[in-house]
């Protein structure tokens, strides 16, 4: 994303959830004539809530806890039904009589049993009117994906990710979630003249990640020493990049390493000013569960990013106020980070969760 962004999270979302306030409406039963009729869209064209219900896995028969709750706006009363094409082996449906005009929530129950992991897409209709929305069903093995370890090179795989708060763009609006995808073939970057070969992934939002494995545990990053997709120096001088290990799974909880270091320019109180910028990476945790957006990932390890920073004419590198916490489940890769002052830990100043993904 662009840089300096944290000069912008001094806004609070608020977020409100509208499906407890809504009269839930679905009433089985025979004998009435005519067709209600209605709309999924609001009076500018854009889909109402949908929220989803369950967890959902792979070869699992649905149960009366998976479910999706639509909001209909009716305008007359009679039978309806509502409906989604099949996906993945399952599909939702209500059908009743309305009795109330207005809007309504609307109860769709879950039918099969997914087929295959991953986030796959639904479309909802009821009268002319088409929505969509996303699920995503985890794997019996390895949170469903093909690879055993924290990196998934599979060409056009990909992760969405969501942002909390969402960024502020340029233009007035923001960017609430973002993709990033596994790009073909394999890119060489060079670092101190040694040549190495990185999977790329790449966002809908203009970010790079250079990214390899080296098959004893060793996850590698060509880039630079702050955080994915989210940067806080001013400038890297010369626009230069680094190799080093962002995740080592033989260290324990507890257990640090520091990276090379790269020469930046900051702002430190209003005043722009040059030194050397380095990692420091500690274990936090391993093999724990989390989960996230109602989907639960395992074998997870978490590691914290500490930045530490030494301006010109100083002997000693200082800690910079900002932490962060990345957390990598096994077959997935990173599925959660979350950005805070380190001190007011706990004040989270930024986070990126996983929201879904497919082909990895």
């Amino acid at each position: 994303m662009k840089r300096k962004l944290f000069s912008l999270y001094l806004f609070v979302i608020a977020v409100i959830t509208l499906v407890g306030c809504a009269k839930e409406l679905s009433f089985e039963g025979s004998g009435f004539g005519g067709t209600a009729t209605g709309s999924l869209l609001d009076s500018s064209g854009n889909c109402k809530q949908i929220v989803i219900k369950g967890q959902y896995k792979e070869l699992q028969a649905l149960t009366d806890s998976n479910y999706v709750l639509v909001t209909a706006s009716f305008i007359s009363q009679g039978r309806y039904a509502i409906f989604t094409d099949t996906v993945n082996g399952i599909w939702f449906r209500d059908s009743a009589f309305a009795f109330v005009q207005g809007n309504n929530t609307i109860k769709l129950k879950g039918y099969g049993q997914a087929i295959l992991p991953g986030t796959f897409t639904y479309q909802v209709n009821f009268g002319n009117s088409t929505c969509t929305f996303n699920i995503t069903t985890t794997g019996s093995v390895n949170n469903g994906s093909t690879t055993n370890d924290y990196l998934p090179i599979t060409p056009n795989g990909y992760i969405d990710y969501d942002l909390s708060p969402p960024f502020p763009t340029t233009t007035g609006g923001t960017i609430p979630q973002f993709r990033s995808t596994v790009s073909s073939g394999l890119f060489t970057q060079s670092y101190l003249g040694v040549p190495k070969d990185y999977t790329l992934y790449t966002t809908n939002t203009n970010d790079q990640l250079f990214l390899r494995k080296d098959g004893t545990g060793k996850y590698y990053q060509f880039g630079t020493p702050e955080f994915d997709y989210l940067y806080v120096y001013d400038s890297i001088v010369n626009n230069k990049r680094m190799e080093f290990i962002y995740l080592d799974e033989s260290k324990n909880p507890g257990q640090f390493y520091e990276t090379d270091s790269l020469y930046v320019g900051a702002d430190i109180n209003g005043t722009l000013q040059y030194g050397w910028a380095k990692l420091r990476i500690t274990t936090i945790s391993k093999g724990r569960q989390m989960s996230l957006l109602g989907t639960l990932y395992t074998d997870i390890i978490t590691v914290r990013r500490d930045l530490y920073l030494k301006l010109d004419g100083s002997p000693n590198y200082i800690p910079l106020n900002l932490q962060s916490e990345h957390s990598y489940a096994k077959g997935i890769g990173l599925v959660d980070q979350r950005v805070f002052e380190s001190t007011a830990t706990g004040t989270t100043v930024q986070s990126i969760t996983i929201k879904g993904w497919n082909g990895l």
